[in-house]
């Protein structure tokens, strides 16, 4: 603006205001660059602590698909089992036979860890609880068919077919529930801190402000004060830069591998990445001072 009283018209009287000095206008930059620098620091540790926590509820659903897998081939082996008391040996002396009992035993001990470890939904857990009852009438159906074999082998038979029946039901409700566990998996994975499409424009964005003003700064010290942008500038330009960078990659790292101490929000990590974004800050207030020093007069 020219070094002339700009005019201002208000009704019919004219006010003169004097133009906007440009170390007022660096101040102003010199303001931006360091609410840029907080505002990566802020960023980072919101990106840093929620990951760490959507990693941790993907962690337990996958533990709940695990043991839905475990509990799946206890339920084959308790039929396998079953199978055999009534094809090889007596239902009358050995009942439902000890390998059964323990691979129920087991089934149930897997479901309650599943149960324990499930992060997914109240609806995932209304469906573990079906699992549990179509279990329920499983071994129910199953000492039903060895009273009935008291009564006649073959009456007892039909009745370990319809216990057959209710193991395939409890299959199938496991399969669902598996579904039902990967689909949640699935979702968990995808949350915002966890895909890169949108947690790298959460970190990138302060920087691309700090970018701007930092060119911006470039411009009026060139046009004004027939001065290069202070080294100290660029040396924090590049600190956030590397910093932003570095914390994005150990991030996509953690969702992608569903780490169980995720690095971009170990306290290690997070202590290293606030000094050095305090050093910047440092060096911003550094390059700035020099120009705003001269100029201590003016009120602003």
């Amino acid at each position: 603006m020219p070094a002339r009283l700009a005019r201002l018209r208000v009704g019919s009287r004219d006010f003169e205001r004097p133009p906007i000095h440009p170390v007022d206008v660096l101040h102003w930059l010199r303001n931006g660059i360091l609410l840029c620098v907080a505002a990566t620091a802020a960023m980072y540790l919101w990106v840093a602590i929620q990951a760490g926590s959507d990693i941790a509820a993907a962690q337990r659903t996958q533990q709940a698909i695990t043991d839905l897998g475990a509990a799946s081939s206890a339920v084959k082996a308790a039929g396998s089992a079953l199978d055999y008391a009534f094809s090889r040996e007596d239902p009358t002396l050995v009942g439902t036979g000890s390998d059964f009992a323990n691979d129920i035993t087991q089934v149930n001990k897997e479901l309650t860890l599943a149960a324990e470890s499930n992060a997914a939904s109240t609806a995932v857990t209304s469906d573990i609880q079906y699992v549990e009852n179509q279990l329920t009438s499983y071994l129910q159906l199953s000492e039903t068919a060895v009273s009935d074999y008291e009564q006649g082998p073959a009456l007892g038979r039909a009745g370990q077919r319809y216990a057959s029946g209710a193991e395939t039901s409890v299959q199938s409700a496991i399969t669902k529930l598996t579904g039902d566990e990967k689909t949640a998996l699935s979702a968990q994975r995808t949350a915002w801190v966890l895909h890169p499409a949108t947690f790298w424009w959460a970190l990138l964005g302060p920087v691309i402000g700090f970018l701007l003003l930092a060119a911006a700064t470039a411009r009026v010290l060139a046009r004004h004060f027939r001065r290069h942008v202070s080294p100290y500038l660029w040396g924090a330009l590049l600190i956030v830069v590397a910093t932003t960078v570095t914390v994005g990659f150990l991030n996509a790292g953690d969702a992608q591998s569903l780490a169980p101490a995720p690095k971009a929000g170990h306290p290690v990590t997070m202590a290293i990445v606030l000094l050095l974004l305090l050093a910047a800050a440092a060096l911003a207030q550094l390059a700035y001072h020099p120009r705003l020093a001269q100029y201590k007069f003016r009120s602003s």
